[in-house]
């Protein structure tokens, strides 16, 4: 089968499986700038966040090129790399600036795609991706389509790019694999249906091919290995722990609390009291179980009333 008419189908399948996509806005380019810059390995609700305290905190995005790096990496703190997306920002920024006098994109407006994506990747940290995004979903409203890491693999999964093939060669292809006929609004109902899908079932470590929409016209379905969790890093205890010489318990381990119950006078028991602040107190208590540092309890004895004869 042609890759078109494959793809039609399975468009067609996503469609009657995922209903109509959200209503877009226009913005202006420069806007979509920036959050396609935020959004790099990063999920569009935390892109979106963090865009927005950008925008809060910088009304005119003028005033972010003369702003410290620190304060901006602490903004977007929430997204992949912030770091490195601080400065991203402000380089694309500056030389967006120095090439046309102001922050703006709307002189792409009646350039050839490929002309206008080539300017675009001009810009630092802007990829095809990022140009695409800012054709599309802007005012410019031209015809392109941003292929993200999970469009990628979705693709990949199901036949319609080269499992060889990287993000910037999967573009061209994916874009010239669309029908003629299909406008603005058609791409971005794709786009949609194709990330929605990557989310909801043909996710990267264990897909879930038994409920997909379009399991029967994917080749990769059932020969996907799940791929092996991430351990979390575990950090070194801020204490010694068993192998330094302290014996773990489970109970109380220091002060009068460790002596044994035959020095214990018989008309006294035990009693625990909260935890104290004072310099008095004995040393952490040390949990075997989950190697937590909790408050220290200690216990002090309690005069017991003599029996009533």
């Amino acid at each position: 089968m042609p890759a078109t008419a494959r793809l039609i189908r399975i468009d067609a399948a996503l469609a009657a499986a995922f209903g109509p996509p959200p209503r877009w806005l226009y913005p202006a380019p420069v806007e979509v700038l920036v959050l396609a810059l935020l959004s790099a390995r990063t999920e569009d609700a935390v892109a979106m966040a963090a865009h927005r305290i950008l925008r809060v905190r910088f009304p005119r995005w003028q005033d972010l090129l003369d702003a410290d790096p620190a304060v901006i990496e602490r903004l977007i703190g929430r997204t992949t790399w912030p770091d490195r997306k601080a400065q991203t920002l402000q380089e694309a920024l500056r030389v967006l600036q120095a090439a046309r006098g102001r922050l703006e994109l709307d002189f792409l407006a009646g350039w050839p795609v490929s002309q206008a994506a080539a300017w675009l990747r001009q810009l630092p940290g802007v990829g095809p991706k990022t140009a695409a995004s800012v054709l599309l979903f802007s005012r410019l409203r031209m015809r392109a389509l941003p292929v993200s890491t999970g469009h990628l693999r979705t693709a990949k999964r199901l036949g319609l790019v080269s499992r060889r093939a990287g993000a910037e060669a999967a573009h061209e292809p994916l874009l010239a694999m669309l029908p003629p006929d299909w406008d603005n609004d058609r791409i971005e109902r794709h786009h949609w249906l194709v990330k929605r899908l990557g989310h909801d079932h043909c996710t990267d470590r264990r897909p879930r091919c038994g409920d997909c929409p379009v399991r029967n016209l994917c080749p990769s379905r059932g020969r996907i290995r799940p791929a092996p969790e991430h351990r979390a890093r575990q950090l070194a205890l801020p204490f010694p722990g068993p192998a330094a010489g302290i014996q773990a318990q489970s109970g109380f381990t220091s002060g009068d609390a460790t002596e044994s119950s035959a020095n214990r006078p018989s008309a006294l028991r035990l009693k625990r009291t909260k935890p104290s602040f004072s310099n008095e107190i004995s040393g952490p208590d040390v949990r075997s179980r989950r190697d937590l540092i909790t408050f220290p309890k200690t216990e002090q004895p309690e005069a017991r009333p003599p029996a009533r004869t």
